[in-house]
C-alpha cells in the first residue's frame, strides 16, 4: 500500500470517530478495520471491530461534541504507520495532541492501534 493509499485508509478511520450513527460507523470500520484487529490506549483495550464501534460510541458520549482530526502526514514503513491526531471541541479547543502507533493486516486494513495521550515528557500527558 503506497502512502496516499495508507493516508486515505487512516482519514476514513478517523472518520469512523467522527461518525455518530452507530450502523454508518460499523460500514467505515468494516472496511478500514480487521476483523480480529486490536486498539488500545491508556483507558481502553478492545479487540474486533463490533467492540471497536461500541467503544467509539461510549467516547462519543463522553465528549459529545469533540471529532478526532489527524493533525500529522502519516509516516510508515513496512506494516507499520504512526500519526498525530487531537480532539477537537465544535468552540475550536482542541485537548492535547496525541499519537497513534499501528500495524497494517495483509489484506490492506488496520490490525492493530496503539494510542498514547499527550505529548511525551509533556504536562499534557492524558
Amino acid at each position: 500500500m503506497d502512502t496516499v493509499e495508507l493516508t486515505e485508509l487512516i482519514d476514513r478511520y478517523c472518520a469512523a470517530w467522527r461518525e455518530r450513527d452507530p450502523d454508518t460507523r460499523k460500514e467505515i470500520l468494516e472496511q478500514v478495520w480487521h476483523a480480529e484487529g486490536r486498539y488500545s490506549d491508556p483507558r481502553a483495550e478492545v479487540t474486533g471491530r463490533a467492540a471497536l464501534c461500541d467503544l467509539i460510541g461510549k467516547i462519543q458520549a463522553s465528549v459529545p461534541e469533540g471529532k478526532v482530526v489527524r493533525l500529522s502526514p502519516l509516516d510508515a514503513h513496512h506494516d507499520c504507520f504512526r500519526f498525530t491526531w487531537c480532539l477537537r471541541r465544535e468552540n475550536g479547543q482542541s485537548l492535547p495532541e496525541s499519537i497513534d502507533f499501528g500495524r497494517m493486516a495483509g489484506d490492506g486494513r488496520i490490525l492493530e492501534i496503539v494510542g498514547f495521550f499527550g505529548l511525551i515528557g509533556g504536562a499534557d500527558k492524558g
